[in-house]
């Protein structure tokens, strides 16, 4: 039996070669061989850095258009902020001249209130020129008993006038034993005024009446001075006219 030597064969190897020139001409040119092996791993890496580049660039490109989105998304919020911001500040600066209005309505309120309140208390004079008068304290017997009431009897000449010492409403004007006519003043704050002279009324029950307002015109007898009665109840109590015009002016 003949036996048949194989030949092996051998790997061909290829081989790529590169020359390399220098500027320099003092320098030879040089060759350099890379072998096949060499040119499958530098195309690897060639290969890999460019998916990675590629990546990267991908991965810029895809934050850029996030940030880009997120600034958009920003920029728009932004505007409704500023445009809700505005639209507050005209709200508020509506609301700040509303309050103002309703605060100068209240305080003007307050000082009608209080203006009225200062002219209902009966601090002013009875009647309409200086006279003289002297403290009195009317007796009277109630349930067996003398009451005492004080007042104040003036002594006033022919065409003065008895006026309203508050504002408030007549609750009274009639007839009496002593002087003749009575009116009284209820102001509304627990003071009422009392005016007895001997002259018919010029006003009747149920008239609002101001301070100074003319209740009665003085008439006297033979030029004698007539004689004006006037008191003051507080809370149903009377007490001395004189204090609250002291304490009043």
């Amino acid at each position: 039996m003949t036996t048949d030597k194989k030949k092996k064969k051998k790997k061909r190897k290829f081989y790529s070669y590169y020359v390399t020139v220098s500027n320099d001409p003092n320098v030879s040119a040089r060759n350099h061989r890379m072998s096949g092996g060499s040119q499958i791993f530098w195309k690897v890496v060639v290969a890999i850095l460019a998916i990675v580049i590629t990546g990267f660039i991908a991965y810029v490109n895809y934050n850029g258009t996030v940030i880009l989105s997120r600034e958009e998304a920003f920029k728009s919020k932004i505007s409704e902020l500023e445009e809700t911001n505005a639209h507050l500040t005209a709200d508020n600066a509506a609301l700040t001249e509303k309050i103002n209005i309703l605060s100068e309505t209240v305080n003007q309120k307050v000082e009608a209130e209080a203006e009225a309140e200062e002219k209902s208390v009966p601090n002013g004079f009875p009647l309409s020129v200086a006279a003289d008068f002297e403290e009195k304290d009317e007796e009277l017997r109630l349930d067996g008993q003398t009451v005492k009431r004080p007042m104040l009897v003036f002594k006033a000449s022919d065409g003065a006038y008895v006026v309203a010492a508050g504002d408030g409403i007549v609750t009274l004007a009639a007839q009496e034993r002593t002087y003749g006519y009575e009116i009284q003043v209820d102001h509304g704050n627990g003071y009422v005024t009392s005016y007895r002279t001997n002259t018919e009324p010029k006003v009747k029950e149920g008239d609002e009446v101001s301070r100074g307002m003319v209740l009665f015109e003085v008439d006297s007898d033979n030029d004698d001075l007539a004689e004006v009665a006037y008191q003051i109840l507080q809370e149903g109590e009377y007490i001395n006219p004189t204090d609250l015009l002291e304490i009043n002016g």
